[in-house]
């Protein structure tokens, strides 16, 4: 018997691609984006009496933009949980509620804590009329 040799192994992402492919088209849940990990890139947010006006300013900017990421990897997955749900059982649905809660209700937090920086800092200045 006359035995084959591949020369050229076959990329496991093409083969992977090719398989999704498949059942994508048999399972509706399998063509949905992965939407990944929530965001991770929580500012830290400084002390108000002590920040000078670039630090505020950039840590407003880097809580703005968390804030849209938080946005983005909301937004997927609700497009997701669209063609989801329908493969979970309700216990499933509750944690993928109480999961995306807890991301929108940390995002508000971190705003939180900005807005106090912000009216620390505006306190501290020796323009201030409070």
């Amino acid at each position: 018997m006359k035995r084959f040799r591949v020369k050229e192994r076959v990329r496991p992402s093409l083969l992977m691609l090719g398989l999704l492919g498949l059942l994508g088209a048999s399972s509706p849940a399998m063509a949905a984006p992965d939407c990944g990990d929530p965001p991770s890139n929580e500012p830290k947010i400084p002390v108000g009496k002590k920040a000078d006006r670039d630090l505020m300013l950039k840590s407003v900017n880097a809580v703005r933009a968390y804030s849209e990421s938080i946005d983005e990897w909301l937004a997927c997955k609700d497009r997701r949980a669209v063609q989801v749900f329908s493969w979970m059982n309700e216990d499933q649905r509750k944690r993928w509620e109480e999961d995306l809660n807890s991301v929108h209700e940390r995002r508000v937090e971190v705003q939180r804590q900005m807005n106090e920086a912000i009216r620390e800092f505006n306190a501290a200045q020796p323009d201030s009329t409070s």
